[in-house]
């Protein structure tokens, strides 16, 4: 990929960029840890919501100049919500994993 992402980022392109992302370029900060702790969701639960959910907010351009969209999926039978930030360094594209519901 490269180290621009397109913009406006669309829903079909934001899902091709985090579909192709390998799993060492998704980040989980203290606070996602924290809530994938407290609701029992694990990091494969998020990878699957990441790889096979859908969008269905966003994406919207932040402050940061990062793109924040929530995706949906079943885990289960249960949904799964996992709001996600794509932004890109020297390395291309990476994910930071914002929060999870359950």
């Amino acid at each position: 990929m490269s180290n621009v992402l397109p913009f406006p980022l669309s829903k079909k392109q934001a899902l091709i960029e985090i579909r192709a992302m390998p799993s060492v370029r998704v980040f989980f900060p203290k606070h996602a840890r924290e809530r994938m702790t407290q609701r029992s969701i694990t990091r494969p639960d998020v990878m699957g919501c990441l790889q096979s959910g859908n969008i269905t907010e966003g994406p919207g351009l932040m402050p940061g100049g990062q793109w924040r969209m929530t995706l949906s999926w079943f885990r289960a039978g249960h949904p799964l919500i996992v709001v996600v930030e794509l932004d890109v360094d020297d390395d291309g594209s990476f994910a930071v994993v914002v929060t999870t519901i359950d």
